[in-house]
């Protein structure tokens, strides 16, 4: 497997033995993943990267729905109406995409995927969709029109719709980085930190240190303050990077799902918790929330932090215990 070795330095001693930092990156599921862990002289840093990634690219060929050769591709090609059996992964993320959609009154939904790619057309090719596609595809919406159950230990799957498709760009990458983190546990590696994008994980602090060093995004954090975090996740949404102007206007790429229409007031929601498959979901379904929504959801899930800005409006839940 091959992937790009940043940069290599021994850095501190600490306690008699020396532990280096070390730094992979390798891109998956559109973006760049970046791996920086602690560890020993002894052991073998490239081999760790290797392992860390390859359960990463797994995921991205479970997950994708532009891979042709990937899972959740195929079930939206195939659009199978009777019982299919499905990865375990893809279980488990259904699973929980399925519940924090309820939570969250579905403005997060994993099965919004026909107005997804049709958004993704209009920013690729720089158009403006016809209404018209744009009534067919919000009809074709919603995770009433998906099933998922369990038989003899094994996840099942159907649409009960034709048209219907499934798109975990709001979700995908917060589990990676999950999963990529339980992966340096395991090989013994507890100072590590794993990013995707808009998608962090990180556990133990660094040596000598009190946590990782994230750099403040200046758009929520104007007094440009820097920031220590030590066994968390975050996910930043917002439309800063991905939109569609048209005529003066910009159409993000955050969709509300009540109304299939693109956000079009900026946006950014920054949400901190123990889990980066809820950070990520909640990520989105804060973007398009409003304030009392949002508080309802985390009156008794006070591990999980968010400061959104909306236009000149600071709005923060919990945060300030931080």
């Amino acid at each position: 497997m091959k992937f790009t070795v940043l940069f290599l330095i021994v850095i501190l001693m600490l306690r008699g033995q020396s532990d280096s930092l070390y730094v992979f990156s390798k891109p998956a599921m559109g973006t760049l993943f970046q791996l920086h862990f602690y560890a020993e002289k002894e052991v073998n840093p490239e081999l760790i990267a290797e392992k860390v990634f390859e359960r990463i690219i797994h995921l991205d060929y479970v997950l994708s729905d532009y891979k042709e050769d990937a899972e959740v591709y195929q079930l939206n090609i195939r659009q199978p109406l009777e019982w299919q059996d499905i990865s375990a992964e893809l279980g488990f993320v259904l699973e929980n995409s399925i519940k924090w959609s309820k939570i969250s009154g579905h403005f997060f939904d994993p099965a919004l995927g026909s107005l997804t790619h049709l958004w993704r057309r209009a920013r690729r090719r720089n158009e403006f969709p016809a209404d018209s596609l744009q009534s067919m595809a919000k009809n074709n919406v919603g995770i009433q029109h998906i099933a998922l159950r369990k038989k003899d230990n094994e996840y099942q799957f159907k649409f009960k719709k034709k048209g219907v498709k499934l798109d975990f760009g709001g979700i995908g990458k917060g589990y990676a980085v999950d999963e990529a983190l339980k992966i340096c546990k395991q090989l013994g590696i507890r100072s590590a930190m794993i990013s995707a994008g808009s998608s962090l994980a990180v556990g133990k602090a660094p040596p000598l240190k009190k946590g990782w060093l994230i750099k403040p995004d200046t758009a929520l954090f104007s007094f440009a303050q820097n920031r220590y975090i030590k066994h968390t996740t975050q996910s930043i949404s917002g439309d800063q990077q991905q939109f569609l102007e048209w005529e003066g206007k910009r159409y993000s790429h955050l969709l509300h799902p009540l109304t299939g229409k693109p956000l079009t007031e900026g946006t950014t929601c920054l949400v901190e918790g123990p889990d980066g498959l809820i950070t990520d979901a909640l990520g989105t379904a804060f973007s398009l929330m409003d304030q009392e929504g949002m508080k309802r959801i985390l009156l008794f899930r006070k591990r999980i932090k968010v400061i959104c800005k909306r236009g000149n409006q600071l709005i923060d839940i919990h945060w300030k215990n931080k």
